[in-house]
């Protein structure tokens, strides 16, 4: 039988679940608080169900930065895990991968304690633990608008590599929760940094999804990036090109960010 993307999808739904609920165990255990992020917060809140098809690589959980140390041990003495352990600048562990098998599938789990670099921008893991929601003891999901920022966030460090067709459907989904609100979104994106870049993806969506997005400030550039933006054009585009486009022009700290990713490149130590 063929496995188209919506089929992929569906068997991901039942894995990756079934690998949350087993994860969910384990910080219960730990007694350790914990938030899924991303995809893993698409399945916890049901609203995977409302995307035919989605691409899904890994589960992303958001942890404390005083609880990271604790985690990472735990994990690598089950003995069913095996971790892989990515050493990011300055050789600080900001994130644990391992893999964690279900039915003989390996499950790929990224731990975070930061999502990314303050240089490209500004979302501390702190404050959205803050603002999270407690669903069970140990288990937080992220605000409405937060779950936003987080996948518009991680789109921006990964667009010059490649832009989903699925992008626009999981921004609809995201946006059209119960509760959603425009103006606590857009005051929480100003303090990311990444606001323009936010800004020329939602867009893109008003575009094609004719849904206003009700942003009160309105950045040139990103308005132009919307206006020529297609799944063709952005296809056409070199990868530095893309860089060049969508990349340099929105992070926070391009300069820092560029030369410290050429100082660090090649740091990744792989443990089996």
């Amino acid at each position: 039988m063929e496995i188209t993307p919506a089929r992929n999808w569906a068997l991901c739904q039942i894995f990756y679940s079934r690998a949350l609920d087993e994860l969910d165990y384990h910080f219960q255990k730990m007694d350790i608080h914990y938030m899924p992020i991303k995809g893993a917060y698409l399945l916890i809140t049901g609203l995977a169900n409302n995307m035919r098809e989605r691409k899904m690589d890994d589960i992303d959980i958001l942890v404390h930065e005083k609880d990271m140390q604790t985690v990472t041990e735990y994990f690598a003495n089950l003995e069913k895990t095996r971790l892989i352990f990515d050493y990011k600048s300055y050789y600080i562990p900001t994130k644990t991968l391992f893999y964690y098998p279900i039915d003989q599938i390996d499950i790929h789990v990224e731990l975070h304690c930061q999502l990314n670099f303050p240089q490209r921008y500004l979302l501390p893991s702190a404050d959205l633990f803050k603002r999270s929601v407690v669903t069970k003891t140990t288990m937080h999901l992220p605000s409405i608008e937060d779950s936003l920022l987080i996948f518009l966030c991680h789109l921006q460090s990964h667009i010059h590599i490649e832009f989903r067709r699925t992008t626009l459907n999981e921004i609809d989904v995201l946006v059209t929760q119960k509760g959603f609100n425009w103006n606590r979104y857009w005051n929480l994106c100003q303090n990311t940094g990444l606001e323009a870049f936010n800004y020329f993806m939602m867009k893109v969506y008003e575009k094609n999804y004719n849904v206003p997005i009700g942003s009160h400030r309105h950045y040139f550039y990103s308005n132009f990036l919307a206006n020529i933006f297609n799944d063709t054009f952005y296809k056409k585009l070199p990868k530095w090109l893309k860089r060049l486009c969508f990349d340099i022009p929105f992070v926070r700290k391009p300069a820092w960010l560029l030369f410290n990713k050429l100082r660090n490149k090649g740091k990744t130590i792989i443990i089996s």
